[in-house]
């Protein structure tokens, strides 16, 4: 809205806390509270749960206020980093991020193998569906202006791209694997990599200099004028690129909203032609456990952030006769 209304009058600086204080809780949320639930073995599943919810329930992240400005999570909230270690990685979270960025498919494999902990237990038992490769376009529009501008334009021209967007003819992805600002090293392109994006991004939020990269922040967000009374605005936020774009009536002081669209990480990965979906495509149409666990860790890779279902078929066909 600032942007919009030709200001600069938008504090950066708490934005930028807010968006990775707000991700690292996200990311914990559905480290403790989905995972469990969604990954492990039927006959570890409640065990497990029980862990992870008593874990959380300890967390400082989520008693901790916004951040102060110019700081991290890691620097401004004490007892996370020994919480992380402790209740989660069950060893030093620097030497885990470093191991990660070295060698992620080596790494997480070995990690799983030699620690005792829930989460470990989680990653030492994916189905072989985590290692199939998920090959599809990284979602960068917000590296520069120009390719900004082209993507307001695709919101612009037709109401429905916010619901089956397009980037440059094809379909993309986005999540924490994928960041502007993430180290060079190989494709994380499979489920189990994904997953473990997601823990690693985590694990930086919680180090004390961990948010930052290279002087900029880890999680990069910003705004751009598009002309009189538009704008664009962007985050990267736990589950991947958000994008908001508005349109006002007028600048002065009783400026209303002519027109808001918002295009949301879920609508580019769960695309009903993207990767996901052949993925999902290439299970067993039986509906037994084994293939709803493979379902389940699927979903947990590219986090839909709403429930679903799985139904067979036949009971779709069904409902349409």
């Amino acid at each position: 809205m600032a942007a919009a209304r030709g200001r600069g009058d938008a504090d950066e600086r708490n934005a930028a806390g807010a968006l990775q204080l707000g991700s690292l809780r996200e990311h914990l949320r559905r480290l403790c509270m989905d995972w469990p639930r969604q990954l492990a073995v039927s006959s570890h599943r409640e065990a497990l749960a029980a862990q992870a919810m008593s874990q959380l329930q300890h967390c400082p992240a989520f008693v901790a206020p916004l951040l102060p400005s110019n700081t991290t999570a890691g620097e401004a909230i004490p007892g996370l980093l020994d919480w992380l270690q402790h209740a989660v990685l069950r060893m030093p979270a620097s030497q885990w991020l470093a191991r990660w960025e070295r060698d992620p498919q080596a790494w997480s494999i070995e990690w799983a193998g030699q620690s005792e902990g829930w989460l470990a237990e989680l990653f030492r038992g994916m189905p072989a569906v985590a290692d199939r490769v998920l090959p599809a376009a990284d979602l960068e529009p917000h590296a520069g202006a120009a390719s900004l501008r082209e993507l307001a334009d695709a919101l612009q021209e037709s109401p429905a791209f916010v619901r089956q967007p397009l980037w440059r003819g094809a379909c993309a992805e986005t999540g924490p694997w994928n960041r502007l600002n993430r180290p060079a090293g190989p494709r994380l392109d499979s489920p189990r990599l994904r997953l473990g994006a997601r823990l690693a991004e985590a694990v930086r939020l919680a180090l004390p200099d961990g948010a930052r990269r290279s002087g900029a922040q880890w999680l990069a967000s910003g705004s751009l004028a598009l002309g009189p009374g538009e704008a664009l605005a962007w985050a990267e936020m736990a589950r991947g690129l958000l994008v908001h774009h508005v349109r006002l009536d007028n600048q002065g002081d009783a400026a209303r909203v002519d027109s808001c669209r918002v295009l949301a990480p879920t609508e580019w990965n769960f695309h009903p032609a993207g990767a996901l979906a052949a993925a999902l495509e290439r299970l067993s149409a039986e509906v037994a456990p084994t293939r709803q666990r493979e379902v389940a860790l699927l979903m947990a890779a590219y986090d839909p952030c709403v429930p679903y279902e799985i139904e067979p078929a036949w009971l779709e066909e069904a409902a349409h006769a």
